[in-house]
């Protein structure tokens, strides 16, 4: 089988007439070759995964295989959200650990002003003053360690994300590539 320009205007490929002529010779590409072709892997397993090019059985072999790499993805993906939540609350858990020694350390300081209180009164305003700027800055802290934490939570989802779906393309290219090397062999 030979994919050709013709055939891929024939099936209503999306790319316009130019890019197809930048993409394919005019004698055309063979299904080895169209999984070479500089574009998204989803549009190259458009090209191959027909009864066109491969027959039936194949196609058939393949959708079992990766019906079986998703459910085990499906199962990575649940084992993952348990470890995620997991981490969440113990995120949560130090962060409350945290705020319990800033409020620790804020009642040592008011002690410590209430001690100086009784001396001087001037003292206690100023301890009283920086203990309220201490908690204001303990507070802007822990909000920003809580939105980094869940911005970098959510950056580094979104990467394992798109590393999981690049690997998963990659993985059905070879997966083609292997069928269409056994199909050249007959």
């Amino acid at each position: 089988m030979v994919i050709t320009r013709e055939k891929l205007r024939e099936w209503r490929a999306c790319y316009t007439d130019e890019r197809i002529k930048e993409l394919v010779p005019p004698d055309g590409l063979t299904p080895l070759q169209v999984l070479d072709v500089d574009v998204p892997a989803q549009d190259r397993l458009w090209v191959v995964l027909r009864v066109d090019v491969m027959p039936i059985q194949k196609l058939a072999e393949l959708a079992h295989i990766w019906a079986e790499d998703a459910k085990r993805s499906a199962a990575d993906a649940a084992a993952d959200a348990a470890a995620a939540a997991r981490w969440a609350a113990a995120a949560r858990w130090n962060a409350a650990a945290r705020w319990a020694a800033a409020a620790a350390a804020a009642a040592a300081a008011t002690d410590a002003a209430a001690r100086w209180a009784a001396a001087a009164a001037a003292d206690a305003a100023a301890a009283a003053r920086w203990a309220a700027a201490a908690a204001a800055d303990a507070a802007a802290a822990a909000a920003r360690w809580a939105a980094a934490a869940r911005w970098d939570a959510a950056a580094r989802w979104a990467a394992a994300d798109a590393a999981a779906a690049a690997a998963a393309s990659q993985k059905q290219i070879e997966d083609c590539r292997s069928v269409l090397r056994e199909l050249a062999e007959l």
